[in-house]
């Protein structure tokens, strides 16, 4: 083995791992391949990790910090009212779709038990988010669970139609805008 492929880390193992998984899916988190992107043998990734679901599940680990709990941190920090945090929340979810497939990636690899748990704990920890939102707002709370839900499936699905109908969803500029906003106006609506 060369120093260079010694002194990989656990965490470039990770960090060539999540853009695998970002970009290509779960099934593209597999050992040879993301060794062959490190330039690096399997017996340095079995240094790091015992099989091939811990380095996945560490990929969605990362992935459920930076896409959902930096978010929210972020969403929050600015202390501003509930729906300016909302349209925030909104507008940082909704702009750049067509540049981010993970979502989709990660639904179409939901059979995988390692993949599943995490796309639960992300999807319930944003509706919870968008609920506790909706409730700062005076929302009763059993009407801002149920709007939660349907926020999160139109968001999920305008990104489906993003990636397979890009021309019917404006992707950005004043349209995304007005788009945001009228999807801000819909779960809000009494």
């Amino acid at each position: 083995m060369t120093n260079a492929r010694a002194r990989l880390s656990r965490d470039q193992w990770i960090d060539a791992a999540f853009e695998a998984l970002i970009s290509y899916g779960p099934g593209a988190v597999a050992v040879e391949k993301v060794a062959r992107t490190l330039g690096s043998t399997k017996g340095s990734f079995y240094w790091h990790f015992a099989n091939r679901d811990e380095l996945l599940q560490a990929a969605l680990d990362r992935w459920e910090v930076l896409a959902t709990e930096r978010l929210i941190s972020s969403v929050e920090a600015s202390g501003e009212p509930a729906e300016v945090r909302l349209r925030r929340l909104v507008d940082a979810v909704t702009t750049g779709l067509a540049g981010r497939r993970a979502e989709l990636e990660l639904l179409a690899g939901i059979d995988h038990p390692v993949v599943s748990a995490a796309v639960r704990r992300v999807t319930e920890r944003r509706v919870a988010y968008i609920v506790t939102l909706l409730v700062d707002l005076g929302m009763d709370r059993q009407k801002a669970k149920q709007r939660g839900v349907l926020a999160y499936s139109m968001y999920l699905g305008q990104m489906q139609l993003v990636h397979s109908v890009p021309d019917v969803v404006p992707g950005s500029g004043a349209d995304a805008h007005v788009l945001a906003d009228e999807f801000v106006s819909m779960v809000l609506a009494r």
